[in-house]
């Protein structure tokens, strides 16, 4: 069979999120998955004869998780399904990530709503910095031309200024695209255990790549510990995802360093894209012996955690593109009003 199929996205992501939380309430109900997962896929109507194959190799022994991945579900609703096959609540993960897959596009759909404005803006200036250099400046500089003056000060600043921003904005497009291909490249070429260090150390981005690793981490951890793995059972259990290398990376290494007589929080210590809460709870949980149960609850906090900082976030982008296209915007009124006041000086 050819592999080709195997990543077209045959389930829109828009309706992912509902495919996997009626898959959950079927489960509940007391359907097998493989005839909830049937039940489903014939109610799509965007899906050709390919799903009679998923079918066939899930009944065949194939994992959910990776028959989720053959529909072009993305690779952390994979990952969370994958352990819980391991731990045995594949109900719950599969209604715990239909709400994470709402919460993402949602997110996504509040960003859009967020720049509609900003972009009419930013489209209303580039409209009026297009009829300032095609037909108001070149008359302006005609008409003072024709009075014997010349235009200084403020309004000769800023003619200069607006004549040569698309230039500008060419150029600063041109470098942003460079540098963002140059990024990509050399994150491309680096060890996921690198690549991850990295991108925890920039502002910003950082955060979120902390509090979600440390969430992943320890809410799989937790709930496979709680279904009676021991922590080494758990580690290997990491190791052995196919779904992303970072955990894989990250399991190794935590059971090479506990196997050399190190602690798990001496162990955390030493990776940059964990929280320090959650080296911390670490720290306490192997104190007092509740590590599972602390994991499990910090990894509820890194969750809310994360809405909260973007919904922040997102408070702070429009009122600064606002801020940014009120300058530009009156600028370029002063650019007309200006001189129009001093030919009026001179009348």
């Amino acid at each position: 069979m050819s592999g080709g199929w195997r990543t077209k996205k045959t389930i829109l992501p828009s309706e992912q999120g509902a495919f996997l939380r009626r898959l959950g309430e079927l489960k509940s109900q007391g359907y097998p998955l493989d005839r909830a997962m049937e039940f489903l896929l014939l109610h799509q109507e965007n899906l050709s004869s390919l799903h009679h194959e998923v079918l066939k190799d899930f009944l065949n022994g194939h994992t959910l998780s990776d028959t989720l991945k053959k529909l072009g579900f993305p690779s952390f609703v994979c990952l969370h399904l994958y352990f819980a096959e391991r731990y045995g609540d594949v109900e719950k993960t599969l209604l715990d990530t239909s709400v994470l897959i709402d919460h993402r596009q949602r997110e996504i759909k509040n960003l859009i709503k967020l720049l509609h404005y900003p972009m009419f803006l930013i489209l209303l200036f580039v409209g009026i910095l297009i009829v300032l250099n095609l037909y108001l400046l070149p008359r302006f500089t005609a008409l003072y031309s024709s009075l014997g003056q010349s235009s200084d000060g403020l309004v000769s600043i800023l003619s200069t200024l607006f004549k040569q921003l698309p230039f500008l904005f060419l150029f600063l497009a041109c470098i942003l695209t460079f540098l963002l291909l140059v990024f990509f490249f050399y994150l491309r070429g680096m060890e996921p255990h690198d690549k991850w260090s990295f991108l925890s150390s920039i502002p910003i981005l950082g955060y979120y790549v902390q509090h979600y690793h440390s969430y992943v981490f320890s809410r799989e951890a937790s709930y496979l510990m709680k279904g009676g793995m021991s922590i080494q059972s758990m580690l290997e259990t990491f190791i052995a995802q196919p779904y992303r290398g970072i955990y894989h990376d990250m399991g190794k290494f935590i059971s090479d360093e506990l196997n050399r007589g190190q602690s798990m929080h001496q162990t955390l210590l030493q990776l940059p894209y964990i929280t320090d809460e959650l080296k911390r709870i670490t720290q306490h949980g192997e104190d007092n012996g509740e590590l599972e149960a602390e994991w499990r609850f910090y990894s509820q906090y890194c969750l809310t955690s994360l809405e909260s900082r973007t919904e922040k976030l997102f408070a702070y982008i429009q009122p600064c593109l606002f801020l940014l296209l009120g300058i530009a915007i009156i600028s370029a009124y002063l650019i007309i009003l200006l001189p129009i006041f001093q030919i009026m000086k001179t009348m």
